[in-house]
Order: C-alpha cells, then sequence, then structure tokens
C-alpha cells in the first residue's frame, strides 16, 4: 500500500501532466501560421475566356511563388497584373512549389 508522502507526489504528478498536456493541446490549436510580406512582380495567366487560370509573384531573388485564387489572390490578378507590390500572406509549401495566400497587398512606388 502506498504511504502518505507517495499519494501525494502520484496526486502532484497527475496534475503536472494535466496542466501540461492541456496547455500544449491549446498552444497548438491557439496558433496560426505566420503572416510573411513579400515583394515581388505580378504575373496573371488567363484561358481563352479571360478566367484567370493562375498568378504568380516573383521575387527578386526569383522566387515564384504561386497564388491562392481565392478572393484576395483574384483581386491581386486582376487589380496589379505586371506591377511590382508588396504582399502580406501565408506562405507554404507543397511539392516543392512554394504557394501564397494573398491577406493583403498593395503596388510599390517604380
Amino acid at each position: 500500500m502506498l504511504n502518505r508522502k507517495q499519494l501525494i507526489g502520484l496526486v502532484c504528478l497527475a496534475i503536472t501532466v494535466t496542466l501540461v498536456w492541456g496547455l500544449v493541446s491549446l498552444a497548438a490549436e491557439g496558433s496560426e501560421p505566420n503572416v510573411v510580406t513579400l515583394q515581388g512582380f505580378v504575373s496573371t495567366y488567363v484561358d481563352a475566356n479571360g478566367v484567370i487560370e493562375s498568378v504568380q509573384l516573383t521575387t527578386d531573388e526569383d522566387i515564384t511563388y504561386e497564388v491562392v485564387l481565392d478572393e484576395k489572390g483574384i483581386e491581386l490578378g486582376k487589380e496589379m497584373d505586371g506591377k511590382e507590390v508588396e504582399v502580406n500572406g501565408i506562405v507554404t509549401e507543397e511539392d516543392e512549389q512554394k504557394w501564397v495566400k494573398v491577406q493583403s497587398f498593395k503596388a510599390l512606388e517604380e
């Protein structure tokens, strides 16, 4: 049978494990991807009907990002094709291709 010190030790250990597990779970749920700022040249590609098929952002370091074609990505492609821009967004990489989900953008002074 456990003596009083051992029982108190086990209870403290159980509480500590529960608290740590809870904090790790909260941290994982609440973490959001980092927003980055990119500068580059926008290239918009459209089909024969004028529908945007893809938008790319190419930086001065010659890194090309495919733009996610959600509302902001399409807006970037329509308004900034052929322009130098600053984009704030979330970058991911899939199959060795970099993608940016645009949150905001602005044209840079020429």
